[in-house]
C-alpha cells in the first residue's frame, strides 16, 4: 500500500492537518482508521478492476485458442490425408522421402499437444 490515499492525501499531510485541529488522542485514531479504511476500499476497488481485464484477457486468449485449434485441427487431417498417399508411392518406388518422418513427428508432437490444450481451451 502507498501512502497517498484516493483523495490524494499523503500521511504527512493528514499529520500536517491534526497538527493544526489539535485533536484528542482518540479523535487521531479515529481519523487515521478512516483513512486506512478508505485506503483499503481504493486497493480492493482497484484490484477488482484488475481481475475483471485479467478474465477479460483470458476469455479472449481462449477464445483466439480455440480458433486455432479448430484451424489446425482441418490442417491436421489434411496433412494426414497426403502423408498416407505420398507414404504409399514413395514404398511402391522404393524411395526415402524424409519430409514423411518429419510430417509424421510434427502430427505426433501436435496430437499430443491437443490433448493437453483441449482441457484448458474448452
Amino acid at each position: 500500500m502507498n501512502n497517498i490515499n484516493p483523495l490524494g492525501k499523503t500521511y504527512k499531510e493528514y499529520q500536517e492537518e491534526l497538527e493544526k485541529v489539535n485533536l484528542t488522542k482518540a479523535e487521531k485514531i479515529k481519523l487515521s482508521t478512516i483513512t486506512k479504511l478508505e485506503e483499503y476500499e481504493y486497493e480492493l476497488d482497484k484490484g477488482r478492476e484488475e481481475l475483471m481485464q485479467y478474465a477479460t484477457d483470458a476469455r479472449e486468449a481462449i477464445a483466439k485458442g480455440v480458433r486455432e485449434l479448430n484451424r489446425l485441427d482441418a490442417v491436421n487431417r489434411v496433412a494426414k490425408k497426403m502423408l498416407e498417399g505420398t507414404e504409399q508411392t514413395a514404398k511402391d518406388l522404393g524411395v526415402k522421402v524424409p519430409q514423411i518422418k518429419q510430417l509424421n513427428g510434427a502430427i505426433k508432437a501436435y496430437e499430443q499437444q491437443r490433448k493437453s490444450l483441449t482441457k484448458v481451451l474448452k
